[in-house]
């Protein structure tokens, strides 16, 4: 061990006053706390663009980009521009530009693509958009599911320190060529600890790859069910599980529901074996889930 690294803990031994001052006085301050609405399993809520009149977005912690239905982008006369690919441009598709979003008193800047409702699936998006969770860079994002709340913090700072969180964030590409999505950890299913992506546009509990199952000492089994929002409408298979939870704690009672690829026409779109679970809005229904986009830190636990 270094002299520098020792003389840092003998400094901590010698001001725990000073030390828990700090970690209380770092806890996530919210700028703005946003009622939320179940939406077909999915978290919609308000907010002001631009100044306007407010619209209802879906949050996406499941995609790197943030968009807008083609005519909510019209009707607020927004000014796109083509996306190309190989020099042509994508059908469907547009730049919408950078737009700000006003969520209580906290402003956020977004970059929002503009695409018809074909592009989220067979069943209609119950929004004007989507905000995906890029939005939240270096920004705390605390959703309450059983009362109903988002609590947003203000950037924060660098050289901050983090309240204490049981779990970790990572950003892990979805496959070898996907963009990099929210991974966290350590869920757990039957008590075998997973790296999962959370993803608020899943509804269902825990869906478990192909690759994970061997390790997981799970078998591939269960009642169809079709996912409509998830990779444009997918078939999954619905099973039972003897427990599903985050770290140490236990999310829902006995027996709870849990999920593996199905077979439909759709494929559903695996990982590559880089992470070996997605979890979704139902896992989380009498909890409290806190990422931290600075620190990278996962928390969930009981609603108080």
């Amino acid at each position: 061990m270094s002299r520098k690294v020792l003389l840092a803990l003998a400094a901590l031994a010698a001001t725990p006053l000073v030390t828990s001052l700090c970690a209380a006085e770092t806890a996530p301050q919210f700028a703005a706390v946003v009622p939320f609405h179940d939406c077909s399993g999915m978290i919609c809520f308000q907010a002001g663009i631009d100044g306007g009149s407010p619209r209802t977005l879906v949050l996406d912690t499941g995609d790197t980009d943030s968009f807008m239905l083609a005519d909510a982008a019209k009707s607020m006369a927004w000014q796109t521009t083509p996306v190309l690919r190989d020099g042509k441009p994508l059908p469907d598709f547009q730049d919408g530009g950078r737009h700000v979003l006003m969520l209580g008193k906290a402003s956020l800047p977004v970059e929002f693509a503009v695409a018809g409702p074909a592009n989220f699936g067979p069943a209609p998006l119950p929004a004007d958009g989507t905000l995906a969770y890029t939005a939240f860079k270096d920004r705390v994002l605390q959703i309450d599911y059983p009362h109903h709340l988002l609590r947003i913090s203000a950037p924060v700072a660098a050289g901050t320190v983090a309240a204490h969180s049981t779990g970790t964030l990572q950003l892990i590409h979805f496959g070898h060529y996907g963009p990099p999505i929210v991974v966290g950890g350590p869920f757990t299913v039957d008590g075998h600890p997973v790296h999962a992506q959370i993803d608020t546009m899943y509804t269902g509990t825990m869906v478990v790859y192909d690759a994970a199952l061997a390790g997981l000492d799970l078998h591939k089994q269960g009642t169809p069910k079709l996912f409509q929002y998830t990779d444009s409408g997918v078939e999954m298979l619905a099973s039972t599980a003897r427990s599903l939870g985050f770290a140490d704690r236990r999310l829902l009672g006995t027996n709870p529901t849990v999920y593996f690829v199905g077979s439909g026409k759709n494929p559903v779109h695996q990982p590559d074996g880089l992470f070996e679970a997605t979890v979704g809005n139902p896992l989380f229904a009498h909890s409290v889930v806190t990422m931290d986009f600075h620190a990278m830190t996962l928390d969930v636990r009981p609603a108080g």
